[in-house]
Formats: structure tokens, sequence, C-alpha cells
């Protein structure tokens, strides 16, 4: 079975804070954790283990893995979510 990993990247900037008592503060609070999740997955790229397959969206954000050693890194990142085909 292949597994496809993606990041609803969006998802977390935007439908994941809470609609019911926004506040600025909410938001770069959320902001703020999304992009410490997405630095680990860039550092991982800077290394050549993994890369962004485009397949015409910036959402969902494919990841095509190079390095089978960093699957469960991918897994355990809670941006990634992992789609078996």
């Amino acid at each position: 079975m292949v597994k496809t990993y993606v990041i609803w990247w969006h998802s977390k900037f935007v439908d994941e804070i809470n609609r019911d008592s926004p506040s600025i503060a909410a938001i770069v609070e959320k902001t703020q954790k999304t992009l410490m999740h997405l630095e680990e997955l860039q550092e991982l790229e800077a290394q050549g283990k993994i890369t962004m397959e485009l397949k015409g969206s910036l959402n969902p954000i494919y990841l095509q893995v190079k390095d089978p050693a960093v699957e469960l890194v991918l897994a355990n990142n809670p941006l990634v979510e992992v789609l078996d085909s």
C-alpha cells in the first residue's frame, strides 16, 4: 500500500480558528504553531528528504518522500495527513 502525505495547511491557518470568539491573539497563536510545524517540514526539504509535489493547487500540499526514514516524522507532524492509496 502506497502512502500519500499531504498538508491541508490552509485549514490549519484559517478553518481551525475559533469563530465563536475570534481575536487577533488567537490568530497569531494558531499561526505561530502552524509555522513551527511547517518549519520542521522545511528542514526536511532543505536536507533533501522530502519535496513538494505540485498537483494544480497549493491546498493540499503533496509531499514526496525521498528518504523513507522520515516517514515516521511525517506521520507524527500534526499538519501532515496520510492518505492510503
